[in-house]
């Protein structure tokens, strides 16, 4: 174990970091604006954010286990729906790993540690107490639940040396340089890319994983160009498609690095948020600075989840509904023709099975389309999709996530 200095943390992330030596860790999910101020309250020694339940997990696992001073784990913020890091989390301290790495109990997406050895996660659940917060994003309640964890630091985490094995280093790649000539493509996967920039650096970054989640390959460049161009170089994509969206990516992440815009993959570039106000007092009564009138919050959207045939029956027109559907034809431009799909949660994990309830999902340009494109609403496509269902049984897909290569229908 190293103390916290200047090699921590360990790894990279989408983090601040405050006081090293400080006791208390938060995790604000997928809330940006609340990272930068939680990372600069007393107490804290690092404030980030986490999108998956497997290697956004793993990454916090080796931070805190690297830095004994950490004693607390505060989660907070909005958790994603589909991922569910925040959950998967929770589940790990109250649950652990089973023999295969999966997160005993955990509602996320593939919450898997590949990386990450039994005796890791032991000292994790051992290191931390972990307080389940999600959905909190009041900074100064946040911050009154800092200082009393503060308060009751038991000081640096002491591990028993002589009976701990050594632990694993986590995440491992080998160097590869961008560059090289094109190449005929085939079709035959060799896994996955997660894409990210280091604004300080100028540099993109893209790491290679195999199809079950380990880590293999590391590329920095600052052209989507001769990166792409090395990937080919070196036999890492053999999809045609694949290809093509690894260099749209690129493309994209080049031009965040060049006008300061927020990347994140699969979604667009956006201006990246200001940080939330600092923490203040409300101003005492009587002040000449007092405002009679609150800001309101725009109003939460919410969708309902159908989730079996006799609820869908029961859905009123103009509702707001979360469901799950099969493309089985289309009828007509921009409409899917689909099969509706009941997930089933009891278990371990998600299972999908079919009905034969058809439904018609109608899609436009302004669509958000998550994990996937319009080239990807296809006959045979699986979807999970948000919107209004009209009067004529015709849901208005807003948001459409393709699930077609992660789920299956039984």
């Amino acid at each position: 174990m190293s103390s916290a200095g200047t090699s921590w943390p360990v790894v990279a992330g989408t983090y601040k970091v405050g006081d090293p030596k400080a006791p208390v860790a938060i995790c604000a999910l997928t809330s940006e604006r609340l990272m930068s101020p939680l990372a600069g309250l007393p107490g804290v020694a690092i404030a980030g954010m986490v999108y998956t339940a497997n290697l956004g997990i793993a990454r916090i696992i080796l931070n805190i286990t690297t830095n004994p001073s950490i004693r607390f784990l505060l989660i907070c913020g909005k958790d994603s729906a589909l991922f569910k890091p925040g959950r998967s989390l929770a589940a790990l301290a109250e649950n652990g790993v089973d023999d295969s790495k999966r997160i005993i109990g955990a509602a996320g997406y593939d919450p898997v540690l590949p990386t990450i050895a039994p005796d890791q996660v032991d000292q994790f659940r051992k290191q931390v107490e972990v307080l389940d917060w999600t959905g909190e994003e009041d900074l100064q309640a946040i911050e009154q639940r800092v200082k009393s964890l503060s308060a009751r630091n038991p000081g640096p985490f002491k591990t028993d040396k002589t009976s701990t094995p050594r632990m694993a280093a986590g995440e491992a790649f080998s160097s590869i340089r961008p560059g090289g000539q094109r190449e005929p493509l085939i079709y035959d996967p060799k896994g996955y890319f997660v894409i990210s920039i280091d604004p300080d650096q100028k540099e993109i970054i893209l790491r290679h994983y195999l199809p079950d989640h380990t880590p293999a390959h590391e590329m920095r460049g600052r052209g989507a160009t001769s990166m792409l161009l090395g990937l080919l170089r070196d036999g890492l994509v053999t999809q045609l498609s694949h290809a093509g969206y690894l260099g749209e990516e690129l493309a994209k992440a080049q031009v965040a690095l060049q006008f300061g815009l927020r990347y994140d993959q699969d979604r667009p570039l956006r201006l990246r948020e200001s940080p939330a106000a600092a923490t203040a007092l409300p101003p005492a009564i009587g002040s000449e600075n007092q405002s009679t009138t609150q800001p309101q919050a725009p109003p939460k959207r919410s969708f309902v989840e159908v989730s079996t045939l006799k609820q869908l029956g029961t859905i009123a027109p103009n509702t707001d509904i979360d469901l799950f559907v099969s493309v089985i034809d289309l009828p007509r431009e921009h409409v899917l023709g689909g099969m509706f799909v009941e997930p089933d949660v009891t278990g371990a994990s998600r299972v999908l099975r079919g009905t034969s309830q058809r439904v018609e999902i109608e899609w436009t340009a302004a669509s958000r389309l998550v994990m996937g494109g319009a080239e990807d609403l296809v006959v045979g496509a699986i979807l999970r999709v948000l919107g209004k269902i009209d009067e004529n049984n015709l849901v208005h897909g807003e948001q459409m996530i393709v699930l077609t290569r992660v789920e299956k229908l039984t």
